[in-house]
């Protein structure tokens, strides 16, 4: 199942990849540019995770996962089941889990969510089942097929890291001829609907700026990054991105003027932008709701709207811009984290 999201979302690459996925990488070919070295990075699953803002459309839906992950014995998934199936459809598709693949039939022909849900926990059970009960290494390889476990125990060791997913993706991507192939960040994208209770931030940052939300999570960096909707490599991301929920207040992060109060559904969504100066502007991007108006004044710590995934985007979070003047130019933009102190 192929996510490249940030459009909550539509799969750009169907789960057939998952059968392509093993018949590419069992055959014993060796991709003589993988680093032998790669260390499993530092993301870790204990069952004893708990949602953060998912959405009503998939809460609907938990007597089914319950229901099917008791079944197949993985009850403490549950979880992180339906934060994938956030990921997979946002629970806007009545293929919810993107499950239809799994099963050799062309995507999204499954027409009704418990069966859905049903063929998907079961998919995830047997993938979790292959990867030794590794979580990471079966939630990628959920995404990018059995071969990824074949490819980990190869090259990493049989266990996950993100640079080992670029690199497989990256792999398959020229041995198909594809421009996209999985989300190497797939894991990244599912964590964010979950909470470990303990934020990555918290408290103040050492600076001008206040903190835009109460709690801080950070889940995408300022920079070049590969984007989640079109895979690209080396997207330059403008801002610093924030997980929350859509009852958290988007704070004004210094005192300022409304420049913008924009309502959208593409690019940005809704979203503001507050002058503080004349060469200081924070931009609030992704709002479920707009709480002020154009050349309204804000003080710091002002709500400027409510936490939302409007927009280009893979799920409810705040997009914070720090710009030197308003549009788009890449020189115009500073990363927020060092403006805040973080």
């Amino acid at each position: 199942m192929k996510k490249l999201g940030c459009l909550f979302l539509i799969p750009v690459v169907g789960m057939g990849l998952l059968f392509l996925g093993i018949m590419m990488t069992v055959t014993g070919e060796k991709d003589s540019s993988v680093n032998e070295n790669m260390r499993n990075e530092e993301l870790t699953y204990d069952g004893d995770y708990r949602f953060n803002g998912v959405s009503p459309e998939i809460e609907r839906y938990r007597p089914f996962f319950e229901k099917y992950a008791k079944e197949n014995g993985i009850e403490d998934h549950t979880e992180i089941l339906m934060a994938m199936t956030m990921q997979e459809s946002g629970g806007r598709l009545a293929d919810v889990m993107q499950s239809s693949e799994s099963l050799g039939l062309p995507v999204n022909t499954i027409t009704d969510p418990e069966e859905s849900i049903k063929q998907g926990v079961y998919y995830f059970s047997t993938v979790l089942e292959s990867a030794g009960g590794d979580t990471e290494l079966a939630l990628q390889s959920y995404n990018m097929g059995h071969g990824f476990i074949d490819y980990a125990k190869k090259h990493n060791n049989g266990e996950y890291s993100q640079p080992l997913a670029q690199q497989f993706s990256d792999h398959m991507k020229q041995r198909l001829g594809w421009n996209v192939y999985g989300d190497p960040n797939y894991i990244d994208n599912v964590f964010r609907y979950l909470d470990t209770n303990e934020p990555d931030y918290a408290g103040g940052g050492n600076s001008e700026w206040a903190l835009p939300l109460k709690e801080i999570r950070i889940t995408s960096e300022f920079g070049p990054r590969t984007h989640p909707i079109t895979g690209e490599v080396n997207s330059f991301h403008g801002g610093l991105d924030f997980g929350c929920t859509p009852s958290d207040d988007i704070l004004s992060v210094k005192d300022g003027k409304v420049v913008e109060a924009i309502h959208s559904n593409i690019g940005y969504g809704n979203y503001v932008t507050v002058k503080h100066g004349d060469n200081e502007f924070s931009r609030y991007a992704h709002l479920t709701s707009i709480g002020v108006r154009n050349g309204q004044s804000v003080n710091q710590g002002d709500s400027v709207g409510k936490c939302g995934t409007t927009g280009s985007s893979t799920g409810n979070h705040l997009h914070l811009e720090h710009m030197t003047e308003l549009g788009q130019p890449h020189n115009a933009k500073k990363d927020p984290r060092k403006t805040l102190g973080l």
